[in-house]
């Protein structure tokens, strides 16, 4: 269909550029015939203008056999009489030169339009050029994944409200009033109301073009706005598991502990005494392991944010008991984008410090801009970390409740990217240095 109309299209233009041209020749053979030689030769830029602007491919060669076709008509005429022969040769120059520049510019106009038909028309997003009138915004124009899009066809959309096409009627005064503030618009979230009544949510994104009209882009996300509903509901739903499993331990724990304390009353057996305290012991190892657990079991259950460093590390030492130790942050103008759960990792970073360093008396977090990214450094002035045991404290299963506590910030550190590694010298304090990929922080 597309291929006929353009075919009878090009039929027409070439009816009418042939009526053009033997209008000009006949009104210039009449013409001196009259003796009229300086006035109707203007009648050939039409023409002229014409193939150029249309075919401009063959402009150029048009042109150049119009001039000639001049040439053969004048010059009999003309004869020896040089005030004929020259303004005609230079008309002859003129009509080839005009010809040739308007090919030219043709030409570059009609490669950059083929280029924007491409892109409008390919795309993978629903594309739409958009007329603001007296009567509303309407659909000027759109591709195939847009009319798909909204449940039509690209030429039932042309004049349609795009009002009539969104779920909620203030969506588009919201998002023009944002194009009018910003001059565009990206990734502003909306729901779409199809054809045949069913939702679509999409992002839609749009900016100003010359004339008033506003290009909008619409991609949809509904598959994927669908998975991550899915996803949370998953996440809840193996989160409520984790908190009942976790529940029914503690309590077969505690019901053990009851049982090996009423075994420590009965027996008096020295060996017998020794093995349920080693029971005992092991039996609170699992209690405090499910209790960590517990503090943990929202990770990765809510997406990820930029989150104020210093208030994210002030808020993690006011949680805690440090008699005698100070905590500064220098990290003041530096957000990263992190798990909510960020606060834990300095907690037990601090808490780690506080427990196992015996001798410090202060923990320091500064920050260093690097090349690949950003350094945070959370440092003290204990007793270190031995060589041996500076990748192994990371390690699930490591210790007691550091080990497990360690191998959670790593975790919670991993969901956005970052890393973590302990670089102190031992006896001179522990230096753990969290790694943030370069997009995963700003300066304020």
């Amino acid at each position: 269909m597309t291929g006929r109309r353009r075919s009878a299209r090009e039929d027409t233009r070439l009816l009418l550029l042939a009526a053009s041209v033997l209008i000009a020749f006949a009104a210039n053979a009449a013409g001196l015939l009259a003796g009229i030689t300086s006035v109707l030769p203007h009648l050939l830029y039409l023409p002229i203008v014409l193939a150029a602007y249309w075919f401009p491919r063959r402009g150029i060669v048009f042109s150049i056999a119009l001039a000639l076709g001049y040439l053969a008509l004048i010059l009999p005429f003309a004869g020896s009489d040089l005030g004929l022969v020259v303004p005609t040769l230079a008309r002859a120059v003129v009509f080839a030169a005009i010809g040739t520049v308007v090919s030219l510019l043709s030409l570059r106009l009609r490669e950059q339009e083929e280029r924007y038909r491409g892109v409008f028309d390919n795309s993978e997003a629903g594309t739409f050029i958009v007329a603001m009138g007296e009567a509303g915004p309407r659909i000027e124009e759109a591709n195939y994944v847009g009319a798909t899009l909204l449940g039509s066809t690209e030429k039932d959309l042309i004049g349609k409200p795009v009002a009539a096409f969104l779920d909620d009627p203030g969506a588009w005064e919201a998002f023009r009033t944002e194009i009018d503030r910003n001059g565009a618009v990206y990734e502003y979230e909306t729901v779409l109301r199809r054809a045949d009544g069913a939702a679509v949510r999409v992002l839609a994104s749009g900016g100003r073009l010359t004339g008033g009209g506003i290009v909008l882009t619409l991609v949809d996300i509904t598959a994927r706005t669908n998975a991550e509903d899915a996803l949370r509901r998953t996440n809840a739903k193996l989160n409520m598991l984790g908190r009942l499993t976790r529940n029914d331990l503690m309590a077969a724990v505690s019901t053990l502990l009851e049982r090996i304390a009423a075994g420590m009353r009965q027996f008096d057996d020295p060996a017998v005494r020794r093995h349920l305290e080693d029971l005992s012991l092991d039996a609170r190892l699992v209690e405090r392991r499910a209790e960590i657990t517990r503090d943990y079991q929202d990770l990765g259950l809510r997406p990820p944010g930029w989150q104020p460093l210093q208030a994210v590390v002030r808020e993690a030492a006011s949680c805690l008991l440090l008699p005698g130790i100070s905590v500064r942050p220098w990290v003041e103008r530096v957000e990263v984008f992190a798990d909510p759960m960020l606060d834990r990792v300095f907690a037990n970073l601090i808490e780690n410090a506080a427990r196992h360093g015996k001798t410090v008396s202060k923990v320091v977090i500064t920050y260093r801009i690097r090349d690949d990214g950003l350094s945070i450094c959370v440092e003290d002035d204990g007793q270190g970390v031995p060589e041996t045991e500076k990748e192994r404290i990371f390690a699930y299963g490591i210790g007691t409740e550091s080990g497990l506590g360690l191998f959670l910030v790593r975790e919670i550190l991993s969901i956005t990217g970052m890393t973590i590694q302990e670089t102190g010298t031992p006896g001179k304090g522990a230096r753990f240095v969290i790694h943030v990929p370069p997009d995963g922080y700003r300066i304020i």
